[in-house]
């Protein structure tokens, strides 16, 4: 049964994850980034330090290797250390990460 929940979960996200690439807009990902996550961590490209010293950059985030739509995903929608759990629409998500993934490479 375990097992089956696992594989569910895995499967919602990767269908989320997919459809997070295909509607994603950075520029509103940016905004919302402005508004809700600088004030701990460097949220544009040539900012080399976040405020608050545990946060990773977003240019760090989007070149980690094996960086995805799904592991991001998986970011915003777990609680994890140091990381307020923010409730954000499902639209918000998806342009927050579309905008850390066009980070990706152009730092």
């Amino acid at each position: 049964m375990e097992r089956a929940i696992y594989l569910l979960t895995v499967l919602a996200l990767t269908v989320a994850a997919s459809h997070v690439q295909a509607q994603g807009t950075p520029r509103e990902g940016l905004a919302l980034a402005q508004q809700v996550c600088s004030e701990c961590h460097a949220i544009r490209r040539g900012q080399v330090r976040a405020p608050n010293s545990r946060a990773p950059t977003f240019v760090e985030l989007a070149t980690t290797p094996g960086m995805t739509t799904t592991a991001l995903l998986v970011a915003l929608t777990t609680p994890h250390a140091g990381m307020p759990m923010f409730i954000l629409m499902a639209e918000q998500r998806e342009n927050v990460i579309a905008y850390i993934l066009s980070l990706k490479g152009e730092n």
